[in-house]
C-alpha cells in the first residue's frame, strides 16, 4: 500500500469516527426528553395544560415519535439550517446561535491570550532553572491559584476592579462593531477570570514538558555549539514542548461553546453559555440540544485542527505515521 493510500485510509478512519461520535451524540441530546421522570410537557406547561396544548408541545420535541426517528428528522432539518425553535421566545435556534457563538468565542480567544500570556514566560523562566528561587514561587503561586473558585475569582475581580477602583464595569456587554474601546472594556474581567485559572494549568503542563526537552541530546548539542539561552529556549525547546498547549488551547475552542456558564452568568455575557443557563432552566430542550450537538461538532473539528498542527510543529509525528 503506498503512502498516499494509507493517508487516505487515517483520514477516512478519522472522519467515520467524527462522524459517530456526533450521531450518538445527537441521539441522547434528542433523548434527553424521553429519560426525564414523568411528562415534559406538564412539567413545563403545567398541570393545567390542555390535551392540544400537551400533542403540540409533544409534537415539537418529537416525544410523539421514538428517538431514532426524531434524531433522523432532526439531523435532517440540520443540514439544512434548521435547528429548531426556542419553545420560549419562539425565535429559531440558528438565528439564536448565531448571534452568540462570536461573544462566546471572543471571550475563549482573549482568555486564551491571558493564559498563555502568562504561561509560557513563567513555564519558560521556571525549566531552565528547575528547582530554584523563581521555580519554586512559581509553583507555590499556581498551585494556589488552582485552588481558587471560578465564581469566588469572578467576584473578586468585580469588587476590585468595579467597586473598589471603578477603571472597569461589573457587567454587561457592547459588541464590538458597535463599540470597540467599550467591547474590550466589558471583556476585560471575564477574560481574566477564565483565563488566570487556565494560565496556572498551562503554566504547570508547560514547565514539565519544557524540563524533558530540555535534557533531550539535541539541546546540549546546541549548548555545545554557543547557542543563547533565549534562541534555545525560544527556537529548540518551546515548539516540541508547546504541543500539549496546542491540544488544551484546540479543544477548549469547543467546549467553550457550552462550557462558560457559569462566567458569561456572572457577568451578563450574552454568549452560549448565558443561552444554554437560561433554557436549562426554562426546560427549553431545542436550545439545549442544538447547543450540545453543536459543541460536540466543535470539539470533534478542533480536534482535527490540533491533528494537523500537530503535524506542522513536530513533522516527526507525520514521519511516524508513514
Amino acid at each position: 500500500m503506498t503512502p498516499g493510500s494509507r493517508t487516505v485510509l487515517r483520514h477516512a478512519g478519522r472522519t467515520g469516527r467524527a462522524a459517530a461520535v456526533l450521531l450518538l451524540v445527537t441521539v441522547a441530546a434528542l433523548g434527553l426528553p424521553h429519560l426525564m421522570p414523568g411528562s415534559p410537557a406538564i412539567a413545563a406547561l403545567g398541570p393545567t395544560a390542555t390535551p392540544e396544548q400537551i400533542s403540540a408541545y409533544d409534537a415539537q420535541l418529537g416525544l410523539d415519535r421514538n428517538v431514532f426517528a426524531a434524531t433522523w428528522q432532526w439531523i435532517g432539518d440540520a443540514l439544512h439550517g434548521d435547528l429548531g425553535h426556542s419553545l420560549s421566545t419562539g425565535a429559531a435556534v440558528t438565528t439564536e446561535l448565531a448571534d452568540r457563538v462570536p461573544v462566546t468565542l471572543e471571550l475563549f480567544l482573549a482568555a486564551q491570550l491571558v493564559a498563555l500570556g502568562i504561561a509560557v514566560p513563567v513555564a519558560l523562566l521556571s525549566a531552565w532553572r528547575p528547582g530554584g528561587s523563581f521555580d519554586k514561587i512559581a509553583t507555590v503561586v499556581t498551585f494556589g491559584w488552582l485552588a481558587v473558585p471560578g465564581f469566588a475569582l469572578g467576584l473578586l475581580l468585580i469588587w476590585v476592579a468595579a467597586v473598589h477602583l471603578r477603571i472597569l464595569p461589573a457587567t454587561g456587554w457592547t459588541p464590538f462593531t458597535e463599540d470597540p474601546a467599550e467591547n474590550l472594556r466589558y471583556l476585560v474581567l471575564p477574560a481574566l477570570t477564565l483565563g488566570l485559572p487556565e494560565a496556572a494549568v498551562f503554566t504547570r503542563t508547560l514547565r514539565g514538558q519544557l524540563i524533558d526537552t530540555l535534557d533531550q541530546p539535541y539541546i546540549a548539542a546546541a549548548r555545545g555549539r554557543g547557542m543563547g539561552t533565549s534562541r534555545l529556549l525560544l527556537r529548540r525547546a518551546l515548539r516540541p514542548a508547546g504541543l500539549p498547549l496546542v491540544t488544551l488551547v484546540g479543544i477548549g475552542i469547543g467546549t467553550s461553546l457550552g462550557g462558560s456558564v457559569l462566567v458569561e452568568s456572572l457577568f451578563a455575557v450574552p454568549g452560549v453559555g448565558s443561552l444554554v443557563s437560561a433554557a436549562i432552566v426554562g426546560r427549553d430542550f431545542p436550545v439545549v440540544q442544538a447547543v450540545l450537538v453543536v459543541s460536540a461538532a466543535g470539539v470533534v473539528a478542533a480536534t482535527f485542527a490540533v491533528d494537523l498542527l500537530y503535524r506542522t510543529l513536530d513533522p516527526r509525528i507525520a514521519h511516524e505515521h508513514r
